[in-house]
C-alpha cells in the first residue's frame, strides 16, 4: 500500500510539474489538462468514493468537484465570485459560481498552483499577497482561466478580495458588481445590502439573458436556513464521535456550504451529517476546531490529524461562520447556556434570523451582514468560543494562511481570550494552497507539541 501510495504521489508531482510549465507557454492546454484532472476526481467521487469517510463527507467531496469542474466546464454559464457572497441567487438561474478558494484548491491538489502563482508574480502582485488570489490571477491573466461573463464579489471579509476583481475585471474586460457590506446590523444595512443583491441579480440577467425566478430564488433561501440549522444542530452531536474527517474534506465541505449553498444537495449533506453523527463511534482522541483554512497537503499534518483516532478535527469555523446562534441564550459572561444533552438551550420567543425565505433578499442580506468573517474580530473569536464550547474540542488552531492580513492580526486576540476562558490555542503560520510557503518541519514539530500538551492536560481533568 505504501509503494502505491508513493507511485501515486510520484505521478501527481510529474502532472503538476508539466501543467506549471506549460502556463506561460500553452495556457489552453493547460487549462484543459487542468479540466480532465478533475473530471477524473469528479468520476471518483461519483463511483469509487472514499470508503474511510461517512455519507455526509463523500456528499461534500461529491458536491465540491461537481461545483467547481461543472463551472470550469460551462465557462458561459460561470460566475467568478468571492467565497463569502451569497450564491442563491446564482443558483436560482442556473448559473455556477467559482470562487478563488475553490479554483486554488483544486489547483493545488493538482499541485499545479507553482505555475500560476509564477504568472501573477511575474505581473507584478507581490509575493506577499494572499495565495488564493495569486493563482486565481496568474490563472487569469495566462488565460489558464476563461474569461468569465461576469464578475461579482462582496467587500467581506479581506483587502485582497477587495482588489482582486477588480484587476480582473480591468484585464478581462469582464463585468463586475461588487456588493459593499456594512460591518453592523440593523434594518437600515439589512436594506442596503438587498438591494445591491438585486442589482447584482439584475445584471445577471442581463448579462446571462436569463430571468430570475422569485419562487425559485424563496426555495433556495429556503433551503440555505434549514440547511444552517442543520449544521447547528451537529455541533453537540459531534462531542466524543469519530468523524472519519481529515483536512481536505473539511475544506470541501466548507466550500459545499457557500457556492452550493441553497442547493438541494447541500441541503441533504447537513441532514445526512445528522444520522452519521447519531450513529457515528465513540471517539477518545483530540477534538480541535481549525480557524480558517487548513493546507490539507501537509504530510506531517495529515499524519497527525486525517482519519486519525488520536486527534482530529471536530469542526471549522469556514464551516460556521453563516450559522447564526441568535435564538440561544447566554449567560453573563457571554458563554451560551446549554441544557443536559449539551445543545445550547432556546431563548423563549427568540428567532434565529430576523428575515426568512418570504423575505429572500432581506433573508441574503442579513446573513451576508452576520457573517463572522465580517466586521470586528471579536465575533470570530465568539464563534470560535462557541464551536469549541459546543463540540467541546480541547483546544483551536489558529491558521494564519500566507497574505491574510486579517486572521494574522485577530490570532493573538483570539488566543488571549479563548485561552483566558480556559480553551488552548495553538497560533499555526502556513499557507493554505502554497507549498512553498510552508515550513513542513516547523508545523510539524509545533503541532506535535500542541498535541502532547492537550493529552496532559486532559489526562489532568480525566485523573482529577
Amino acid at each position: 500500500m505504501a509503494e502505491d501510495q508513493k507511485l501515486s504521489t510520484k505521478i501527481v508531482d510529474t502532472f503538476g510539474s508539466t501543467v506549471s510549465d506549460m502556463v506561460d507557454t500553452k495556457p489552453k492546454l493547460a487549462r484543459n489538462l487542468l479540466l480532465r484532472a478533475f473530471e477524473v476526481k469528479r468520476f471518483q467521487t461519483r463511483r469509487l468514493p472514499e470508503a474511510q469517510q461517512l455519507p455526509s463527507g463523500r456528499a461534500a467531496a461529491r458536491i465540491a468537484l461537481e461545483g467547481v469542474t461543472g463551472a470550469l466546464e460551462h465557462p458561459d454559464e460561470a460566475v467568478l465570485t468571492s467565497i463569502f457572497l451569497p450564491t442563491e441567487l446564482f443558483l436560482a438561474m442556473g448559473l455556477r459560481p467559482l470562487a478563488s478558494e475553490a479554483l486554488a484548491d483544486f489547483v493545488t491538489g493538482a499541485r499545479a498552483e507553482e505555475g500560476l502563482v509564477r504568472s501573477a508574480e511575474q505581473r507584478g502582485i507581490p509575493e506577499t499577497y494572499c495565495s488564493f488570489h495569486k493563482i486565481l490571477l496568474g490563472a487569469a491573466a495566462a488565460r489558464v482561466l476563461a474569461p468569465p461573463r461576469l464578475i461579482a464579489n462582496c467587500s467581506v471579509a479581506c483587502d485582497a478580495n477587495n482588489t482582486t476583481f477588480k484587476w480582473l475585471a480591468q484585464e478581462l474586460s469582464s463585468p463586475h458588481v461588487y456588493v459593499d457590506v456594512p460591518y453592523e446590523y440593523d434594518e437600515d444595512a439589512c436594506s442596503y445590502v438587498a438591494d445591491q443583491l438585486r442589482e447584482l441579480a439584475r445584471a445577471a440577467e442581463e448579462t446571462f439573458g436569463r430571468a430570475l425566478d422569485e419562487g425559485l430564488l424563496r426555495e433556495h433561501v429556503a433551503h440555505t436556513q434549514a440547511t444552517l440549522d442543520a449544521m447547528v444542530r451537529s455541533l453537540p452531536l459531534r462531542r466524543g464521535r469519530y468523524l472519519h474527517n481529515d483536512m481536505g474534506l473539511e475544506m470541501q465541505q466548507a466550500l459545499a456550504l457557500h457556492l452550493s449553498l441553497g442547493s438541494t444537495d447541500s441541503l441533504k449533506m447537513s441532514q445526512q451529517a445528522l444520522r452519521d453523527l447519531q450513529r457515528a463511534e465513540r471517539f477518545d482522541g483530540l477534538s480541535l476546531v481549525w480557524a480558517h483554512v487548513a493546507p490539507f497537503f501537509s504530510p506531517s499534518l495529515q499524519q497527525m490529524l486525517d482519519m486519525n483516532r488520536e486527534a482530529q478535527i471536530v469542526t471549522s469555523d469556514m464551516c460556521f461562520n453563516q450559522t447564526s446562534f441568535d435564538a440561544f441564550e447566554r449567560d453573563a459572561t457571554g458563554r451560551l447556556v446549554l441544557d443536559d444533552a449539551g445543545s445550547p438551550r432556546p431563548h423563549p420567543g427568540a428567532k434565529p434570523w430576523a428575515h426568512d425565505a418570504s423575505e429572500p433578499w432581506e433573508a441574503m442580506a442579513e446573513r451576508l451582514i452576520k457573517n463572522t468573517f465580517n466586521g470586528p474580530a471579536r465575533r470570530r473569536i465568539q464563534r470560535l468560543h462557541d464551536l469549541a464550547q459546543l463540540a467541546a474540542a480541547d483546544g483551536v488552531v489558529c491558521f494564519c494562511h500566507w497574505g491574510c492580513k486579517e486572521t494574522m492580526g485577530a490570532s493573538q486576540l483570539a488566543k488571549r481570550e479563548l485561552e483566558a476562558a480556559g480553551i488552548p490555542v495553538l497560533v499555526l503560520d502556513g499557507d493554505g494552497c502554497h507549498r512553498a510557503n510552508n515550513a513542513e518541519g516547523q508545523s510539524s514539530t509545533r503541532m506535535g507539541a500542541f498535541l502532547e500538551m492537550l493529552r496532559a492536560r486532559k489526562g489532568e481533568v480525566a485523573g482529577a
